[in-house]
């Protein structure tokens, strides 16, 4: 499944926020920096896609839109890791990363995490591969 470069942010923003506390269309809004009928609108997209769940204002990632997640996680994290063997700083390495890790097949990315070595980290110290 294809996802768009904002589908991807609110993955990663719900996923982010419900880390602390339930995610809530107005903080989703928020952290994505966008009105909250835009938030709206996007939550049902995802919904529609069936990544999310969303009840009276709470949203949730279904267990498809967790593996989503990992993937995007993934595939971010090996780019930046690709990148930063490359000689480029992690910091420009994640925002180049950023723009391309949604588009990345799984399939693709955990075959270039193994070309690399299986790297264990990305070069901000977060795990490659995510856990649930």
């Amino acid at each position: 499944m294809q996802l768009t470069r904002k589908e991807k942010d609110c993955i990663i923003a719900i996923k982010e926020l419900s880390s602390q506390f339930p995610a809530r269309l107005v903080n989703l809004a928020e952290k994505l920096g966008i009105k909250p009928p835009t938030a709206l609108a996007l939550v049902r997209r995802l919904k529609e896609k069936g990544l999310v769940a969303e009840n009276r204002g709470n949203v949730a990632l279904t267990e498809k839109g967790a593996e989503a997640y990992r993937n995007i996680m993934l595939a971010h994290r090996t780019l930046e890791y690709l990148l930063c063997k490359a000689g480029i700083s992690k910091e420009c390495a994640c925002k180049e990363a950023s723009k391309i890790d949604y588009l990345v097949e799984p399939s693709y990315a955990r075959r270039l995490w193994a070309y690399l070595g299986k790297p264990a980290n990305c070069p901000h110290g977060k795990p490659i591969i995510v856990r649930a």
